[in-house]
């Protein structure tokens, strides 16, 4: 039964794929014609006449998909999905571009209708896909079923993360063994091998090669993911290269740059939003607009802030109050130092924290050099002990407006997980992942999802 529900999602994505790449060829289109100036050579396109080059795309985009993985994808990251998919557009578009030339469609296809339709693919594949697998880890044929070996509250824990983790596809027997030493049946063709680092798993490996088609090994001491881990073979040792992608020199300058353009974009296209913001917080309690408290920041440089202000002027006083006779509120506050239904946050505050609005003013601060649009927590200075032995790692990047732990923990997650969190975002950084940040930021600033 497994290999027809593979078949089932695997065609709803293809045909996903295909409706999508079809209709960024037609608005291209219907863009191209409705700017279309005769006086400088820019001709309207007719429909039939891209309608052959739409067919070819299709395959182009499916066939490359196909043999990327994609379908149905099962085991991939988001992020990992997210770099897939826009490299398989690209190629894509590279072939279709080279054989129109060869054909010389080029003449009555125009090269600009390319650049839109590639544009348009960029942002709708992935956009749409993620919606889509979103929707069919909620159903019970999504997904293939893999059996997790191991003892311990650390094979529990694979459990748990691989149950939480849905569009993963991968779904742990509900009925599994905890010993390695006698596999079962093959229900599953991959088995998941929860290990502690002493423990000797070459030849529980072997045993369950005999039953399994693919054995994926997790390590209980491995927490800097695997986005970016390279294999080694040492003289028939095989090596793991770890390295935080983000302190390197050359992915440090691509991330100044992209930050740079994209808040002075930001800043143009939020102008009115903030100057209405501005007003509306002047006009709803007393006190100033701007909320500039002292963060950590790149090399343990203090850095101010700048947010809007969301809070009563006496908010400090109020939470020492709060925390010496509230109990439970100390507790958690000390635990995710959050506090939920906080009576310090002003009317007008509580919408603008909830749309994430409080934090745009901070796209100055990433003009200046102190933050980044995305990136680690920016950390009370209060917090550097509590940090422990992660502030040497987070502490070396700028603090980001956005985050990894933002997106995918806000108030739910301890603090102990997001300082975890953030050292796999700089362990495993790319552009990718930030893209993916981006997305989920947008989706929590329009969902009204911030805290």
């Amino acid at each position: 039964m497994t290999r027809p529900k593979i078949w089932l999602i695997s065609l709803i994505l293809i045909i996903c794929d295909a409706i999508l790449v079809a209709g960024s060829f037609y608005l291209a289109t219907l863009l191209r014609s409705a700017t279309a100036v005769p006086l400088f050579g820019l001709e309207s396109v007719s429909w039939d006449t891209v309608f052959s080059m739409v067919q070819l795309g299709v395959i182009f985009v499916v066939g490359i998909h196909f043999f990327e993985g994609l379908y149905p994808g099962y085991g991939l990251t988001a992020v990992k999905e997210l770099e897939l998919i826009c490299k398989s557009v690209s190629i894509s578009f590279v072939f279709l571009m080279t054989l129109s030339y060869l054909v010389k469609s080029f003449v009555i296809f125009p090269r600009s209708l390319f650049a839109l339709t590639w544009l348009l693919c960029l942002i709708l594949l992935p956009i749409f896909r993620f919606m889509v697998r979103n929707i069919l880890s909620r159903t019970s044929v999504y997904g293939i079923q893999v059996t997790v070996f191991g003892e311990g509250q650390w094979t529990k824990d694979v459990i748990a993360s691989l149950k939480r983790v849905r569009r993963l596809g991968w779904r742990p027997d509900s009925d599994q063994p905890n010993s390695v030493s006698t596999p079962p049946p093959n229900r599953s063709s991959i088995a998941v091998l929860a290990y502690k680092k002493e423990v000797s798993i070459a030849q529980k490996v072997r045993d369950l090669n005999q039953v399994f088609q693919k054995i994926v090994v997790v390590e209980e001491s491995n927490n800097y993911g695997s986005l970016w881990v390279e294999i080694r073979d040492l003289d028939s040792f095989m090596g793991l290269e770890y390295q935080y992608h983000l302190l390197s020199r050359a992915n440090t300058i691509i991330k100044s740059i992209t930050d740079f353009f994209g808040a002075v974009l930001l800043l143009i296209l939020l102008s009115p939003l903030l100057l209405i913001t501005a007003l509306l917080i002047k006009l709803d309690s007393k006190g100033p607009v701007f909320y500039r408290p002292d963060r950590l920041g790149k090399n343990f440089k203090r850095i101010r802030i700048i947010k809007f202000r969301s809070m009563v002027p006496d908010a400090e006083k109020r939470l020492e109050e709060l925390l010496e006779q509230d109990p439970e509120a100390n507790y958690k506050y000390k635990k995710y130092h959050k506090l939920e239904n906080d009576p310090r946050i002003t009317r007008n505050g509580r919408f603008i924290r909830r749309f994430s609005i409080d934090e745009f003013p901070q796209l100055i601060n990433v003009l200046k050099g102190d933050m980044s649009l995305s990136g680690p927590r920016a950390y009370l200075p209060s917090e550097l002990d509590d940090m422990g032995s992660y502030a040497a790692t987070i502490l070396r990047v700028n603090p980001g407006m956005t985050g990894w732990w933002q997106v995918l923990g806000r108030h739910n997650t301890s603090f102990q997980k997001r300082l975890q969190m953030d050292e796999y975002y700089i362990s495993n950084w790319s552009i990718w992942m930030d893209i993916y940040i981006y997305m989920k930021t947008l989706g929590v600033v329009i969902f009204g999802k911030g805290v």
